[in-house]
Order: C-alpha cells, then sequence, then structure tokens
C-alpha cells in the first residue's frame, strides 16, 4: 500500500470533512498533501451544494414569491434580538394571577372620566405597578454591563409598542412618581408618536424592565425576549375565565398569565421572583396604586 504524504493538519481537516485523502493531489515539497489542498476539495463540494439549492428553488415560478426590501426598522429589531437571544442568558417565571378587582377598579374610574380619551388602560396598571415594584425591590432595577453592573434609582419602565411602520420600546421616566393618568396620558402621546413615525433618541431613555402586552389579541400567555440592555421583560397575556370554588360555591373569576424574563448575569431567580411577586400584589391590589 503506498504510502499517503500529508501535514497532521491537512489530515486533521480531511477527516472533519469526510474527505478520503487518496483522492487528493498534493502541492506541497515532494507532492506532500498540505492544507490548501483540502481546502480547496471543501470549496468545491460547498459550491456544488449552492448550485444544487438554487437548482431546487428554480423550480418555483418568479410570479409566486415576492421579494420584499428588508425596513430598517426591521434590520434593527432583528440584529438587537439575535444579539439578545445569543448572548443573555434568559430564565423565565411564570405564574397566573386574579384581576376581578383590577378590572372592577379601572370600570369605576373609567366609566366617571368625561372623555374616552382619558381611560385607563389595563397595561397603565401594569406600567404603575412595575415601577413600584422596583422601587421596593431595587436589585432588580440593575442592568449587566460586561465590566460592572449598573443600578437604577428611578423607576423607568420600557413598553413595547406595535405600529404600522414596526416594533418601537419606548421609555416612560421616574415612573414610580407618577398617577396612573399621567402615565395613560403618556402612552397615548407615545403610541400616537410610534404610529406617525416620530419618535425621537429623547423617547428611550435607560431602563432596566420593560413590559409586552399582546392580550388584547387575544394572545393567552407567551415568553418575551430581554430588549438589551434591559435586565428583564414581562411578557402579558389575555384576560381568561377560570372557575373556582369559593367559600363552596363555584365562582367565575378572571384571570391573566404572566411571565418575567430576566437576565441572569444580573439578577438571580429568588431576587426576580419576589420582584414578580410584588408586580401581582398591586395589581390584584389596585386601591394601593392611587397612593403610591
Amino acid at each position: 500500500m503506498e504510502r499517503i504524504f500529508i501535514t497532521p493538519l491537512a489530515k486533521k481537516l480531511a477527516h472533519i470533512n469526510q474527505i478520503d485523502p487518496n483522492s487528493l493531489t498534493g502541492s506541497g515539497p515532494r507532492g506532500r498533501i498540505i492544507k490548501s489542498d483540502v481546502e480547496k476539495i471543501i470549496k468545491n463540494k460547498e459550491s456544488n451544494i449552492s448550485e444544487q439549492r438554487v437548482d431546487n428553488t428554480s423550480i418555483i415560478n418568479e410570479d409566486q414569491k415576492e421579494i420584499i426590501e428588508t425596513p430598517k426598522i426591521r434590520k434593527l429589531i432583528a440584529d438587537k434580538l439575535t444579539l439578545s437571544k445569543s448572548t443573555i442568558p434568559h430564565f423565565y417565571l411564570r405564574r397566573s394571577m386574579n384581576v376581578d378587582n383590577l378590572l372592577s377598579v379601572r370600570k369605576n374610574i373609567n366609566d366617571n372620566l368625561d372623555s374616552k380619551n382619558k381611560k385607563i388602560s389595563i397595561n397603565d396598571f401594569f406600567i404603575k405597578a412595575s415601577a413600584v415594584a422596583l422601587a421596593e425591590n431595587p436589585d432588580c432595577n440593575i442592568i449587566w454591563a460586561e465590566e460592572h453592573l449598573v443600578k437604577f434609582k428611578n423607576s423607568n419602565i420600557g413598553v413595547a409598542i406595535s405600529s404600522n411602520s414596526g416594533l418601537y420600546t419606548p421609555t416612560l421616566n421616574n415612573v414610580q412618581s407618577k398617577s396612573l393618568s399621567d402615565i395613560s396620558n403618556e402612552m397615548k402621546l407615545l403610541i400616537a408618536k410610534a404610529d406617525e413615525k416620530s419618535l425621537r433618541g429623547t423617547d428611550f431613555g435607560e431602563c432596566s424592565h420593560a413590559i409586552s402586552n399582546l392580550g388584547m389579541y387575544g394572545v393567552d400567555n407567551f415568553d418575551a425576549i430581554i430588549n438589551p440592555p434591559n435586565s428583564s421583560i414581562l411578557a402579558i397575556g389575555a384576560v381568561q375565565s377560570k372557575l373556582e370554588i369559593v367559600n363552596e360555591k363555584t365562582q367565575d373569576s378572571k384571570i391573566i398569565s404572566l411571565t418575567l424574563s430576566v437576565d441572569h448575569r444580573a439578577i438571580d431567580g429568588a431576587t426576580a421572583a419576589n420582584f414578580l411577586n410584588k408586580i401581582v400584589f398591586y395589581i390584584e391590589n389596585p386601591n394601593l396604586l392611587m397612593i403610591k
């Protein structure tokens, strides 16, 4: 059997790519097979595979598909969230909560408002509850910055807004000191600016926590991707009915499912659980938010 002269690196590369060294022609000294000889074969194989893919797609008629130029906002979202899922170690806390009191309080408030434009949304309550919960759990009001951690003194909350032009997450600042009506008015302004593509850099302040609500679309529950550099994001589902036994009687209760996505580099599980529990406490006791 004729001996094959091949460098150790070329031999390893050929083995990894399932290439028979006997099929190679060496270009090194005295016909020795070197790395570039193997790489040439790999490149030819990849080229053939690409050509086959092109041939396979050619069976689809051109009039059966449409090429859409990727909008800048879509590219930005793709880059940011790909970075998030590939670099941030997410963990998820899930729980359901009763919102009978919340719906009752909200209805009472809105029924006594003189304008539909001033009505308070369920999301406004969650924004306020998150801000108060952050103030009471300052170890969650923090972001990872590689060489150090950054802790915020105020409760700034990012809120995901889906508009005709794309997804935005502007920030409401110092929410812990704002009333529900202030939060509601500010959110209506941000939503209008998102629809009009008039959001500015000043609308995207630094914050550690964000909210994403898909309940209005009938989504029961979901896991949201953390929006860097945030450390957490609360995913809010739709209001659902649940039959419960209360004092030996069947009762139709209203519940909402929540998922808190957390960056494990900055926040540990028990710390995040306390934060989520405090949000739930204030949503289940919405009257307390009036005095916060």
